[in-house]
């Protein structure tokens, strides 16, 4: 896609383990005038014991698609990109969903191997303030799969892509508090900041979800998420609070989606995880991800 004119309407898909996303935006004075991000939850990272993307979470993402797919045609985009993470590119079918998936939503689609999905991440949630000049790091909580990324201006000079996830990590948070915490506190690597150093910043469904619960908001809006700081004393407040609560109780709670009333807790102790790891007081939360990055890189 080169030369886009003005007006040009485009979709991107993220087929992620826990959700498939969805993002419209027209091209309009040089820059992307994006409507809000919509989900499907299809947990395509709860796979086989064998490893597959199992019958149920195809079914599901498959509906998804056929629901995306109006959705884009309504909207008018005449080009349509997706990409899936973890939870297709570990499993032995995943290329088979890809080709299913290209039937039944028609898109130019690609498979991120876990050093693109933190490098797309990085780029997406830090394109206003790379122009600082400043370094920066991020963390992407996925459902299947956990990404680091550090760098500056001059592109990301250190990433890590771990088999740690919101979903896949589900059954060892219900052992019992901190379980998640033991698993994966000393398994992060060390990160080489090579210049001066600016902020932490969390994004994926984790963290903005993290977010809308601490503001209040009885409706999801990404302009209140963005650049909404967590310190690591109020993660662990949430993690308490939800932690005892029962489904129908959390799904009371405003700011948090139904589709992640029973991984939030999960999600949130490997944040807790990564924080004391590396010592980091808070975090600031970007709604802006691999998804705008993808659309920059079509420019």
């Amino acid at each position: 896609m080169k030369d886009i004119e003005n007006g040009t309407k485009l979709a991107i898909i993220d087929m992620g383990s826990n959700s498939i996303r969805l993002l419209l935006g027209t091209f309009t004075n040089g820059e992307w005038h994006n409507e809000p991000k919509t989900l499907w939850t299809t947990r395509l990272g709860k796979r086989t014991t064998e490893g597959l993307l199992s019958d149920e979470s195809i079914s599901a993402s498959l509906t998804a698609l056929g629901e995306i797919k109006s959705v884009i045609e309504a909207y008018g985009a005449t080009a349509v990109h997706g990409f899936a993470t973890s939870a297709v590119r570990e499993a032995p079918n995943g290329q088979e969903f890809m080709v299913e998936a290209a039937k039944v939503c028609p898109m130019e689609w690609s498979i991120l191997s876990g050093d693109e999905e933190a490098i797309w991440g990085f780029k997406g949630a830090l394109v206003d303030q790379l122009p600082s000049g400043k370094h920066y790091a991020t963390i992407d909580i996925g459902g299947g799969s956990t990404e680091l990324a550090l760098g500056s201006k001059d592109g990301v000079y250190w990433s890590k892509s771990y088999p740690v996830g919101a979903v896949r990590f589900q059954h060892i948070s219900e052992d019992g508090p901190q379980r998640v915490w033991e698993e994966t506190q000393f398994m992060w690597d060390p990160m080489p900041i090579k210049g001066e150093f600016d902020e932490f910043v969390a994004i994926g469904g984790t963290a903005t979800s993290l977010a809308a619960i601490d503001l209040g908001l009885t409706e999801y809006d990404g302009t209140k998420v963005q650049h909404h700081k967590m310190t690591r004393e109020r993660v662990e407040g949430l993690v308490m609070d939800l932690r005892y609560m029962s489904r129908e109780e959390r799904l009371e709670v405003p700011g948090l989606p139904a589709g992640r009333a029973d991984i939030i807790v999960v999600g949130a102790e490997i944040l807790t995880s990564f924080m004391d790891a590396y010592e980091v007081p808070h975090v600031f939360v970007s709604d802006k991800d691999g998804m705008e990055a993808l659309q920059q890189e079509l420019l």
